[in-house]
């Protein structure tokens, strides 16, 4: 569904993304990590159609990418939710103008919210409502005009760890239910592979595609992580980023004498 087809991004001087290529099969669920400033958002952007490659090309179904589209959900790591609008109506926001009248998107609101977990929690403001509350009517919200891709850009990156683990739980059941290709950008390592079938690695800036590993964890039921199959994946994943992100350090302190 997705190719990436050797992409480039520059900015003045700065190349973020120096020749990647990637194709994403239909239904994927895809990690992307690497280290800080390898260009993960920069090609979260490209896909979502924010931002538009200085050579290559970006194609869904064989179609170029040349803005953002209702086939494509974004979810961003600051939950961006109206404040003065509740959670229903928040997801109602993404289908007004389209073909739905007002009781259709109510209705397609509160299934989304019921997806998600939050029933009952329909005419509840973004005040009331946890940071792990807010970031499931996030979700729900680019979900409900049905895209055939979900973007996420680390999500749950300000979550506290015991309500990260439960969403991360949750996002893999509506994944499976779904069928939606997922591309979910994380730095963290365990993430990565407890969410993605497949997990591309980005090097230090320029970002290159390093590689690619495929994660079998079978269902991912039970305590998967703490598993040999696990722990295995991680620290191979681990070798691939070690040397990334001490380059991306020695980088840092370079630019910074």
């Amino acid at each position: 569904m997705i190719s990436i087809r050797s992409v480039t991004k520059t900015f003045g001087a700065l190349t973020a993304l120096d020749d990647v290529s990637l194709d994403i099969a239909d239904g994927t669920f895809l990690s992307l990590v690497g280290p800080s400033g390898s260009g993960k958002s920069t090609l979260l952007d490209l896909l979502g159609g924010l931002a538009t490659p200085t050579s290559g090309e970006v194609l869904i179904d064989g179609e170029p990418v040349r803005g953002p589209g209702l086939d494509r959900g974004v979810v961003f790591q600051q939950y961006a939710l109206f404040p003065w609008r509740t959670a229903r109506a928040n997801i109602e926001f993404g289908l007004e103008g389209g073909p739905l009248g007002k009781r259709q998107r109510a209705e397609r609101a509160r299934e989304y919210l019921a997806l998600v977990g939050l029933s009952g929690f329909e005419d509840r403001y973004p005040h009331e409502l946890s940071g792990g509350m807010k970031q499931r009517v996030a979700i729900a919200r680019s979900l409900a005009y049905d895209p055939a891709v979900l973007l996420m850009d680390e999500p749950f990156a300000a979550l506290d760890a015991q309500t990260r683990e439960q969403l991360q739980e949750e996002l893999l059941r509506i994944w499976r239910r779904t069928g939606k290709t997922v591309v979910f950008i994380t730095h963290g390592i365990d993430e990565a592979v407890y969410l993605g079938q497949r997990v591309a690695v980005l090097t230090s800036r320029p970002g290159r595609l390093k590689a690619v590993v495929d994660v079998d964890l079978g269902d991912r039921t039970g305590d998967v992580r703490s598993g040999p199959e696990f722990g295995r994946q991680r620290h191979r994943l681990w070798e691939l980023l070690h040397d990334e992100v001490r380059k991306a350090a020695e980088h840092e302190r370079s630019a910074a004498r």
